[in-house]
């Protein structure tokens, strides 16, 4: 996701090649999901139309153009993978990928371009065109009054750290209540706006803290370093225009794509070919090989789980504190809980959770016949472990859905009278049904007939 500093080169983007420009007409594209807070495309459209752009201002992950006249401003966040492109440039890349144009106009997936004609006292004197893509469409766009900061959602954020750092006494009060992991407090964009995944990361390795270490335990020295670091690492990207390659030496950020792999010395680089995505690309600064510890020796960076979040650590100078074990949370397994891995790409930085849970193992309860309710415990095999389940009963007519492995037709024909038999009574009655959706056998039992008639309700999956 782009992060403040990413969000800012856009900002200066617009605000120095676009101020002073009269918004001569609007491109806008239908989404339903991009456009928000009650107007579609055609509204923002409309009222944007006609009026000249004055500037263009930021807060935390959020940017907006204000514009001369009567009406509302035109409020952009990126989510995921937003950026913004003038014709004829590249765009506001984050994340480069292969094979993609900047060529192309209007670029794909652009939900608006912006027709520019210059005016007197404009920066330009040649038309120009600006527009906002976002192919995942994971972005906002949204229209607000002046001043924006006063209107929610902006006015939920918390301070930003390049324009509006707290005083080291103002943060001892902001985290003096706070709980949770240090790296999910400072990602809370309530708390920090503007800080994601990689400054997270890059801050808490500057300050040597480790991103799972309770907020209530940092020593004295730690808070002073984490409120320093806290600006100091998204101000230096922000100087740079969010190069990433002219980002120092040491930050843990030009090391951190090789992930799952161990830093060698004398690892050859890889070519670079001028179409990887940033950050993907061979960042590492040229003429080393490792990201050194103090003593000289090539550090270990290790990926674990934070709030959801994959972070990058380097334990031998992130250490825990003395005495201070985290206990994850157990969550049971099922619909809503966080035993179901996040889908790719819908990470998000709006928020943030506590200590990492842990996923509970659960093991199914196969449906049994009226003869076999009446044992008081039975055995079920799981990962080749034999787990005892004790008291296991199911209450009188209950129907339990069972996947069921489809086995392949026997040669052997049944007898027609074994087929034409009809149950005796008290017996139970096996019933095989198709799931429509994932073409996975069900298997019910279905006492004396009962259920029979309807199996609507049964969880398909």
């Amino acid at each position: 996701m782009p992060e403040l500093p990413e969000v800012e080169r856009a900002r200066k983007l617009i605000h120095e090649t676009c101020k002073g420009y009269k918004i001569k007409s609007v491109d806008s594209v239908e989404d339903k999901i991009v456009y928000t807070g009650g107007d579609d495309h055609g509204a923002f459209a409309k009222e944007i139309s006609g009026r000249t752009i004055t500037g263009c201002e930021r807060k935390g992950k959020t940017f907006w153009m204000t514009l001369s006249g009567k009406g509302r401003f035109p409020v952009m966040h990126f989510g995921m993978t937003g950026m913004i492109q003038l014709k004829g440039q590249e765009p506001t890349w984050y994340r480069r990928k292969p094979r993609e144009s900047s060529k192309t106009w209007p670029p794909r997936f652009y939900k608006f371009v912006l027709k520019l004609e210059p005016q007197a006292g404009s920066i330009g004197t040649e038309p120009v065109e600006l527009a906002f893509l976002d192919g995942r469409r994971l972005g906002r766009l949204r229209l607000l009054p002046d001043p924006v900061t006063s209107h929610p959602p902006v006015s939920a954020l918390g301070f930003d750290p390049v324009l509006s750092h707290p005083t080291f006494e103002e943060f001892q009060d902001l985290i003096a209540k706070k709980k949770g992991t240090v790296k999910g407090m400072i990602m809370d964009q309530a708390f920090s706006a503007g800080v994601g995944n990689w400054v997270a990361d890059e801050v808490l390795y500057q300050a040597r803290i480790h991103p799972s270490c309770p907020v209530n335990h940092l020593s004295s020295q730690h808070v002073k370093d984490l409120h320093y670091q806290l600006r100091a690492v998204p101000l230096r990207a922000v100087e740079v225009n969010a190069d990433s390659k002219q980002f120092p030496e040491d930050w843990l950020f030009r090391w951190r794509w090789g992930k799952g792999k161990k830093q060698e010395k004398g690892k050859k680089k890889a070519p670079i070919s001028g179409d990887e995505e940033e950050g993907g690309e061979d960042v590492k600064p040229v003429g080393k090989d490792y990201l050194a510890l103090p003593n000289g020796k090539p550090a270990t960076i290790t990926f674990i789980e934070v709030g959801g979040r994959t972070t990058a650590v380097v334990e031998e100078l992130q250490k825990m504190p003395d005495g201070v074990e985290i206990k994850p949370k157990i969550s049971k397994g099922g619909k809503g809980s966080q035993s179901k891995k996040r889908s790719k790409g819908n990470d998000s930085d709006d928020g943030w959770s506590g200590l990492t849970s842990e996923e509970e193992v659960t093991t199914p309860v196969k449906a049994t016949t009226a003869r076999q309710r009446g044992s008081a415990s039975k055995k079920i095999k799981h990962d080749d472990t034999d787990i005892e389940m004790d008291k296991v009963k199911l209450e009188e007519g209950d129907v339990k859905p069972l996947k069921k492995a489809r086995k392949p037709p026997s040669k052997a024909k049944t007898p027609t009278s074994a087929r034409a038999k009809a149950p005796q009574k008290g017996s139970s009655k096996v019933s095989s049904r198709r799931s429509r959706s994932s073409g996975k056998d069900m298997q019910v039992d279905i006492e004396d007939g009962e259920g029979s008639s309807d199996l609507s309700d049964l969880p398909f999956e």
